[in-house]
């Protein structure tokens, strides 16, 4: 996959998709189908338009789903060959609408163009679908513009997305989202206190700016070095040994290695239970053990993903 910043000349033709693109979820990947079905007719790539940061933890400290990293690792799942990055910041937020279009038109070789029904651009969001449509017409270059998917009579939003997370309901997240909810990220060292119970953990620590799910324990999937484990992972405190310090911390079934340093990839498929207290670390052992099996059989019902 290819990025360039915007406002960096690039002649390759693309058709381009125009949106944020958070979280990738069902919604976004309906405008990047479209664009990439008018790059192959054009001959052309699939290109997307996104930030590299996040412009509601920018303006207002809202908490982000995926980091720039982790939406192109899912834009690029999706077939999409090249990113157009903007940074939002002050000067970018004021730039008008017509401004905007004129920067992209001036520095790629624009073959078609999708987006949503919803779509707006510009300082104050002056610019929308309908003047989108208007100001390509003026090129030549084709729109295409997506109605609204939809889930259970409504839109499908970021929005929905993030209070599936904060809910701690997996199952919703994933339904609306075009992969399993996942982070990226390099394990640090921790306790270590896994080892002890046979089972060896990976240990993430996500900034603060992200938004983690609930507090619980989650079936999820490890990718380390091309393969992928099942295990399951800790979100929050460690009651038991009196941690009180919010963490990401999964416990690695079938493997045996060296993890530490690792570039992994955690996915989660489903929330197994609350977080507790247990009176003894024997306790905890017995159910981790009941968790493992439970852990089993949902992969052996489902393929869990790289």
């Amino acid at each position: 996959m290819k990025v360039v910043r915007f406002g960096e000349k690039y002649d390759t033709p693309v058709a381009l998709a125009l949106g944020f693109f958070d979280c990738v979820h069902k919604g976004h990947a309906a405008v990047i189908s479209a664009a990439a079905q008018r790059a192959e007719k054009c001959g052309a790539e699939c290109a997307v338009f996104t930030f590299s940061n996040d412009p509601g933890t920018y303006l207002s400290k809202q908490k982000r789903i995926y980091t720039f990293e982790e939406r192109l690792a899912a834009l690029e799942a999706l077939g999409v060959e090249h990113v157009v990055a903007a940074e939002f910041e002050d000067e970018f937020a004021a730039l008008g609408a017509d401004d905007f279009l004129f920067k992209l038109l001036s520095t790629l070789n624009i073959v078609g163009v999708a987006a949503g029904e919803d779509y707006s651009y510009g300082a104050r969001a002056a610019g929308r679908a309908d003047s989108l449509k208007r100001r390509m017409a003026k090129e030549g270059i084709p729109v295409d513009i997506l109605p609204l998917l939809q889930a259970d009579g409504k839109k499908i939003s970021s929005t929905d997305v993030k209070t599936a997370l904060a809910a701690g309901d997996i199952l919703l997240a994933n339904e609306l989202l075009t992969q399993p909810y996942f982070m990226l990220g390099r394990v640090s060292h921790a306790h270590g206190r896994g080892s002890t119970f046979g089972y060896p953990t990976a240990n993430i620590l996500p900034d603060g700016s992200r938004l983690l799910p609930a507090c619980g324990v989650y079936a999820t999937s490890v990718s380390v070095d091309g393969k992928v484990y099942p295990g399951g992972t800790n979100v929050g405190a460690k009651p038991t040994f009196g941690d009180d310090i919010t963490s990401v911390e999964t416990f690695i079934i079938d493997f045996d290695g060296d993890i530490y340093g690792k570039e992994i990839k955690l996915a989660f498929y489903d929330k197994l239970r609350d977080i507790k207290k247990f009176p003894s670390a024997d306790a905890l052992a017995r159910q981790l053990d009941g968790d493992v099996a439970s852990i089993r059989k949902l992969f052996a019902e489902k393929t869990y993903e790289s």
